[in-house]
């Protein structure tokens, strides 16, 4: 009787400590499973990172968001550059260049309107197409000499006189931080505007 006593004692002595290998065995897979056999995956797996110099941004807008920036930007431009004649630049169906200016001691209002055209190199080209001078009927090259002289131009834009154009150097444009602007399509009359932002990641 005592001898079939022990052997269940040991039944369930082994049955335990069976158990207990089991469990032991279970958290030592799952800690090989976990440290041991999992690939090796860097911390930045499946990050995409650019390596230009710029990175693009594309951006569609319209005739009265761009207004509104170009008018931020003159008046900036005219604070830093202390400049002593104000003059105002919008976008209609073409663009308007207004100012005041004085001819013989009075003061006349100018207005000239420019058709733009954009080259492959990023060039903008305004080609002059209408001006009003207040009722003095001077010549277009004479009047865009004085605006050229008089006025305090960034140094992205040429003044033409003889060919009665403006070149925006879109190249040359330099916002804050060193960003810079590409246009990419400009036709006022559809309000059709869409500029590339690029922005320097070093």
């Amino acid at each position: 009787m005592l001898r079939s006593k022990d052997k269940q004692t040991n039944y369930w002595k082994w049955a335990f400590l069976g158990f207990i290998a089991i469990v032991i065995a279970s958290f030592a897979w799952i800690y090989m499973s976990i440290f041991w056999f999992s690939p090796n995956v860097p911390e930045d797996a499946g990050r995409l990172v650019s390596t230009k110099d710029m990175v693009e941004f594309p951006t569609q807008t319209n005739k009265a968001d761009l207004n509104k920036l170009i008018a931020h930007y003159l008046q900036e431009f005219q604070e830093d550059q202390d400049a002593d004649i104000a003059y105002d630049v919008y976008l209609a169906d073409d663009v308007v260049f207004k100012a005041e200016a004085e001819f013989l001691g009075q003061p006349v209002d100018i207005s000239i309107n420019f058709s733009p055209t954009l080259r492959k190199d990023g060039v903008v080209v305004l080609q002059q197409v209408d001006m009003r001078v207040g009722a003095l009927p001077l010549p277009v090259s004479y009047v865009m000499k004085y605006v050229k002289s008089q006025f305090e131009l960034p140094n992205w834009v040429t003044i033409s006189p003889k060919q009665e154009k403006i070149y925006l150097d879109m190249n040359k444009l330099k916002l804050k931080g060193g960003m810079k602007v590409r246009v990419d399509a400009l036709d006022l009359k559809k309000d059709d505007i869409s500029f590339t932002l690029l922005v320097p990641t070093e």
